[in-house]
């Protein structure tokens, strides 16, 4: 598996030895080399670079993580919740709470959620 790792291009972030040791940190940093590396997508063509376009989703700012769970947060069509600069947008719990209740409307107990003017305290309980 280490041998062909290089032949596929994936960086040497371990040797065997560190692997079969059984540390499960650096087995988790190997295997994302090897996704980060060789993940298999394809390049999207110019139609499909066209509707990503079309669609409003090339904003770059922000870190690739932030961009997604912002598009991912946005595409949910939560009323109220449009997310333009995550870590700010989040701090606070309850647009996290509305994310959490559209994903499964069982789990948040809206009776115990502070929605008042809140103190870093209040927030805290929501977050």
């Amino acid at each position: 598996m280490m041998n062909n790792s290089q032949a596929m291009g994936v960086p040497d972030v371990c040797d065997p030895a560190d692997w079969n040791k059984g540390n499960s940190k650096v087995n988790v940093v190997y295997v994302a080399e090897v996704f980060n590396t060789r993940h298999g997508l394809e390049e999207l063509n110019k139609e499909e670079q066209d509707e990503f376009d079309k669609a409003g989703l090339t904003d770059q700012s922000g870190d690739r993580e932030e961009r997604q769970f912002r598009l991912w947060i946005n595409s949910l069509e939560i009323e109220d919740c449009t997310v333009n600069n995550l870590y700010e947008d989040v701090r606070d719990g309850m647009i996290m709470l509305k994310v959490i209740h559209r994903v499964d409307p069982t789990v948040v107990e809206w009776k115990k959620v502070e929605t008042k003017k809140m103190n870093d305290f209040k927030v805290g309980i929501n977050c």
